[in-house]
């Protein structure tokens, strides 16, 4: 009986000790991990941003003498990229550049055997912005808003499909705003996703292209509309240095 007393203590304390170097709370307690963040938040940090965006116009593009309805069957794709540079963290410094593309078309009305099917138009812009985002947290979710501003070099083109001849090419140098929100999220200390949404404005000028003294059949007029309002919805990747 002594002999399996002993051998009892022994195998008790040796499950005890094991117990306390695991640093569990007894034989039955609980571990608990602590929370472990990839955002660094450091004060400064320079990066790069790469996105994917696209422009949902609210207002009209370009209309249509024809049946008086504007062009607008279609959506901006583009593609940006930024420098940013971070201050005290919470506050970002960021450099745009960027690529639009947009081109509608429109069936004309009459059945004239003279005129072209479709009349057609294409908007392509590269707009240069800079801006100022405030972060509002340091977890590896972080909502942000933001402002930028800047200019755009758009070009608007007019055409019909069937007759090369009448077309119509024009260029301006249009002013660009965004106010902008959303999140990020870090998915590693250095990188992570962006997820961005902005309502968008272009200053562009009205113009009209009426292609009656070319020929003489008679065909639409399409009117390039100004003060280009959009929504903006953005996903990307960026990197820290």
């Amino acid at each position: 009986m002594k002999f399996l007393f002993f051998i009892l203590v022994l195998a008790f304390g040796s499950v005890d000790s094991f117990a306390a170097k695991k640093d569990f709370k007894g034989l039955f307690g609980s571990y608990q991990r602590e929370k472990f963040t990839e955002n660094e938040a450091n004060d400064s940090d320079l990066g790069v941003d790469l996105s994917l965006s696209s422009l949902l116009p609210v207002t009209s593009v370009v209309n249509s003498t024809a049946a008086a309805t504007p062009m607008r069957f279609s959506t901006f794709f583009n593609v940006e990229g930024s420098l940013l540079f971070s201050l005290a963290y919470h506050w970002q410094l960021y450099a745009t550049v960027g690529y639009f593309s947009y081109d509608t078309r429109k069936e004309n009305s009459s059945n004239d055997a003279n005129q072209a099917l479709f009349h057609q138009f294409e908007f392509k812009a590269v707009p240069i912005l800079l801006g100022v985002r405030y972060r509002f947290g340091v977890d590896d979710i972080v909502p942000f808003v933001g402002l930028g501003a800047g200019v755009s070099r758009v070009t608007r083109r007019g055409t019909f499909d069937t007759v090369s001849q009448n077309s119509n090419e024009e260029t301006q140098n249009a002013i660009t705003a965004q106010l902008q929100g959303g999140l990020e999220f870090y998915f590693s200390p250095r990188a992570g996703l962006r997820l961005e949404v902005a309502a968008h404005y272009m200053k562009t000028a009205e113009f009209r292209y009426d292609p009656q003294s070319a020929t003489p059949a008679v065909f639409p007029v399409m009117i390039y509309q100004p003060n280009i309002f959009s929504i903006r919805y953005a996903s990307g990747l960026f990197f820290l240095f």
